[in-house]
């Protein structure tokens, strides 16, 4: 780290460390050419070998020097000088938009959208220079005291050949657009899409997608559609819900083509709040075909994953092996992006016109017969005749129609195997009685039934059972504790499979559900599954860190939990009156209800020390006996000395001392004598500005 007063280039003066990332830190400093103060981002020498970081850095610098826009921080200089790479950037004041959002649990919708809005002309000037920052985040965006907004950090930007980008180096996974997830190619429509998520995370408090890997959360993008806003939140206008909705659509085709476009309909979100004017594709009927993602496109996100090595140090995190991901449960609406088929509705246009063209010329055909017979009064052979030429006795054939095969009393699979060979879809259903797969399970009932022509592709639903004589009746389990409902199916020949749930409601050890019910009548050998309470349901533990107390109990309370006791520290990590600690850690699971108490900041002193008191009323001497007195602090693990050894007597007690404490918090004081522990006093040590 450059040391305060260093003079970087004989023109900066490092006054302090501001910041720090995943590869720099960052300085303020006092540029003495221009006479103003500057931040320095300097590359850390560690990474000087590494020739793509080097080049990345260098990257942010030549991205942003061609950019001049008040929602940009601004580049000034970057340069190689005393063996040391730096950007001197504007000193943009105040804190990143993530940890405004934490402060305020989320925005209102006000907010979202005036934040929503400057990084959007702040985008929108990057593209106007074919520039795609391509890591759009909170943690990237800077808002002042005033509600000023600046992007930063564009150490993964890239100016765009032509329209679009290959997506070598990603960003933060929460906020990746669909097609960087893939590896493929991005545009300005990209950063779109993770400014659609950066909105929706300041209007409802939290990402759309989050998982346990960024494997998971990557697919998420590719694959599920987020939750609407409004579901959470109903304060949320409709309209600001659809910008966002259309930002975070699946295909770029489908979101704002342009930054301006956006701005634009931001403009209108207090205007015209049932939203009508915000058009979003449905992207349900583009006749697109579900296609299964194989492993190997897993395995090309995963190498894209491993990748992204962002500024703020996210890593990618373990990347598990493939068989977390099996092809039957990863299934996707495949296409290209960067088209919507226009040459298909062409097509289907075109053959549109030609079944209207047939048409005609069939009821044309049908006219010219009927003119050419004699239409006085027919006798019965005339009639048939005019039958005939009527209708041609030609049989009407439907090429789309099939005749069901019958498949009763066949097993699953047998047929499942005939009906997919004939092109038709199956789904299963159980009947009356209940079996396993390995237990004489035969399809008892088939909809449509058998010799019914329907159209190809069609759905033929089975259901599934057995025999009338083979069963055996499930009794009904619920209330028992778990061996008990054990033994009573494994007395009927039954097997169990067992599952656990919380409850509020059942007593721990008890079931309180079961599968199939009680009543229902299964073959011998039939896997019922019961779910047994776990008792009281348990719930994760959020981070407050950095939040103001308000918004640390609204986020407790929104997952069942209490605030606790509030106490207060010093500290400069955080702004006054925010969380600096919390008494149950981030992510422990524990039950709902319980208290959490947390610390907030009470800011940075000039000086701060930690003072405690005691008093030891009762001597451990008796008489005329005395001896060498110590006494110990232990906090932390570590120990100091508060009372140096000295030859006291019973005469020299009550005894009491003013110390000084290694931290805040709870200590416990040993007595030695004669440098034998004999006894131990539980502390307290406040912490006192100086």
């Amino acid at each position: 780290m450059l040391q305060v007063g260093y003079i970087l280039g004989n023109r900066y003066e490092i006054l302090e460390h501001i910041g720090t990332g995943g590869m720099s830190d960052v300085y303020k400093a006092w540029d003495s050419a221009s006479e103003r103060y500057v931040a320095i981002k300097v590359l850390r020498r560690e990474n000087y070998e590494d020739e793509t970081l080097v080049k990345r850095f260098m990257t942010e610098a030549e991205a942003t020097a061609m950019l001049d826009h008040p929602n940009i921080v601004g580049i000034y200089d970057a340069a190689f000088t005393d063996g040391v790479h730096y950007i001197v950037m504007e000193l943009a004041e105040g804190m990143t938009l993530k940890r405004y959002i934490r402060r305020y649990s989320r925005l209102s919708a006000k907010e979202t959208v005036d934040i929503a809005m400057q990084i959007a002309k702040g985008l929108e000037a990057a593209h106007e220079k074919n520039i795609v920052h391509r890591d759009i985040k909170p943690q990237n965006i800077l808002v002042s005291d005033s509600g000023k907004v600046k992007i930063t950090d564009f150490g993964i930007a890239k100016a765009a050949t032509g329209d679009t980008i290959s997506s070598n180096t990603m960003g933060s996974v929460h906020y990746l657009s669909p097609e960087q997830a893939k590896g493929g190619y991005v545009d300005k429509r990209s950063d779109i899409y993770s400014l659609g998520i950066t909105m929706y995370e300041m209007a409802v408090g939290k990402v759309p997608f989050d998982g346990d890997n960024n494997v998971a959360i990557a697919l998420m993008h590719i694959k599920n559609e987020i939750t609407p806003p409004r579901q959470y939140y109903p304060d949320i206008p409709e309209s600001l819900q659809r910008i966002i909705l259309k930002c975070t659509a699946k295909k770029p085709l489908h979101r704002y083509q342009s930054a301006r476009e956006l701005i634009l309909d931001l403009q209108k979100v207090f205007i015209s709040q049932d939203g009508n004017y915000v058009f979003i594709a449905d992207s349900e009927q583009d006749g697109s075909p579900t296609i299964k993602r194989d492993m190997k496109e897993i395995e090309t996100i995963k190498q894209s994953l491993r990748k992204n090595r962002t500024e703020d140090g996210e890593d990618p995190g373990q990347i598990p092996d493939n068989r977390d991901y099996q092809d039957n449960d990863i299934e996707e609406n495949g296409e290209d992006d960067s088209q919507d088929k226009p040459f298909t509705n062409v097509i289907r246009i075109f053959m549109i016109l030609m079944g209207v063209l047939l048409a005609g010329v069939l009821l044309y055909a049908i006219g010219s017969a009927l003119s050419g017979i004699n239409v006085g009064k027919p006798g019965d052979d005339e009639t048939e005749k005019i039958i005939e030429a009527t209708t041609g006795n030609v049989e009407v054939i439907d090429e789309d129609l099939v005749e069901v095969p019958n498949v009763m009393n066949m097993t699953r699979k047998k047929a499942r195997n005939t009906l997919k060979k004939q092109g038709f879809k199956v789904e299963f259903q159980y009947g009356k009685y209940y079996s396993d797969k390995d237990n004489g399970l035969v399809v008892v009932a088939q909809n449509p039934e058998a010799g019914e022509e329907v159209q190809k592709e069609s759905v033929v639903t089975l259901t599934l059972g057995v025999d009338e004589g083979s069963y055996v009746e499930i009794p009904d389990l619920l209330g028992l504790k778990e061996k008990k409902a054990e033994k009573k199916l494994k007395e009927l020949g039954l097997k169990v499979n067992l599952a656990y749930a919380t409850s509020d409601t059942i007593e721990a050890g008890y079931v309180m559900a079961q599968n199939p019910v009680g009543g229902a009548k299964v073959a011998k050998g039939f896997a019922v599954t019961i779910t047994v309470s776990k008792g009281l349901e348990e719930v994760r533990v959020p981070s407050l860190y950095g939040m103001s107390q308000t918004a640390a109990q609204r986020q407790l309370e929104s997952v069942g939990l209490e605030l606790g006791d509030v106490s207060s520290d010093y500290s400069g990590d955080v702004g006054v009156n925010d969380v600096i600690d919390q008494s149950v850690d981030a992510g422990t699971y524990v039950e709902k209800g319980t208290k959490v108490s947390i610390v907030i900041s009470l800011g940075e002193p000039t000086r701060i020390r930690y003072e405690g008191k005691l008093t030891i009323t009762d001597s451990p001497f008796e008489g005329d006996e005395s001896g060498l007195v110590e006494l110990v602090l232990s906090q932390g693990g570590e120990e100091t000395v508060i009372y140096k050894e000295r030859r006291l007597s019973a005469d020299d007690f009550p005894l009491s001392l003013t110390f000084e404490g290694l931290e805040s918090g709870s200590g416990i004081v040993i007595m030695r004598i004669d440098g034998k522990d004999v006894k131990e006093y539980e502390v307290q040590v406040e912490a006192i500005a100086g």
